[in-house]
């Protein structure tokens, strides 16, 4: 018993004079830090996880975050080789398939996506550079497009409803208050021409709720954003994604006037 006693009180000793060695600090200070570290990994991801890198051509097209939470996660270059073009396909009413197709000019461009923490994609941004002096006929030709689109999408639901008084009353339950199910909207927001569609029902099918078109032309640039359905988002209900769609376009539109 007196050995043990002994023994214990050595280790003690030892222990006491090794709790104010150098060797202990330093192990202390590196473990704390270690704590800090998985602190941080698990209350504050989006502070760890750098933005990806916007290329300089891009710096002043491509936002890196907005003041609600919304962020740049992801962003691809446009594909090597490929076509210094894009093509824009204008369907007929009654037919799947185009009635005629445009081209329109990309010298450069990327693709943005953005997201809010623990959400699926919020944006799905196309950032595209016309080629030299064809900007003018790219943005007519854009407008164009969606104006097209818009007049296709509201005819066939028109047509719709007021062939089904039972699926009309159900969407009217359903739209966004004092707003049609779907609008077109061309404003200048920040200085920028701002256009866009958006369907003020959520779940009435198809991918994309509002699709907004930026046009900057002090850098030949067409911006198109897509803003998505989503299975875990930030948005429940029609009215909150609004707000969220009203933010982004004030956000985005600031940061091309800068």
């Amino acid at each position: 018993m007196r050995y043990l006693g002994n023994m214990a009180g050595g280790l003690q000793g030892r222990a006491a004079g090794w709790k104010g060695s150098d060797f202990y600090l330093s192990a202390m200070t590196l473990v704390s830090r270690f704590l800090l570290a998985i602190l941080a990994l698990c209350l504050f991801p989006a502070l760890v996880q750098a933005a990806p890198a916007v290329p300089p051509a891009f710096e002043r097209l491509v936002p890196t975050a907005f003041d609600d939470g919304l962020r740049l996660v992801e962003l691809r270059p446009r594909c090597q080789g490929c076509p210094r073009s894009r093509v824009l396909e204008f369907a007929s009413k009654d037919a799947a398939t185009p009635a005629w197709k445009e081209q329109v000019s990309v010298q450069d461009g990327v693709t943005a996506m953005y997201a809010y923490p623990d959400t699926e994609y919020f944006a799905n941004v196309k950032v595209e550079q016309s080629m030299p002096g064809m900007f003018e006929k790219d943005r007519s030709l854009v407008i164009q497009h969606l104006e097209h689109t818009y007049r296709r999408l509201r005819g066939r639901l028109d047509a719709h409803l007021a062939a089904d008084p039972e699926a009309a009353a159900k969407m009217a339950a359903h739209t966004a208050p004092g707003r049609e199910p779907l609008v077109f909207e061309r404003e200048q927001v920040n200085g920028i021409d701002v256009l866009s569609y958006t369907v003020n029902v959520l779940g009435m099918g198809g991918g994309t709720i509002s699709q907004i078109q930026f046009f900057v032309p002090g850098r030949e640039t067409i911006v198109t954003a897509y803003l998505l359905v989503q299975r875990q988002s930030k948005f429940k209900d029609i009215e909150e994604f609004l707000r969220l769609r009203t933010a982004f376009i004030l956000g985005y539109t600031a940061f091309l006037a800068s």
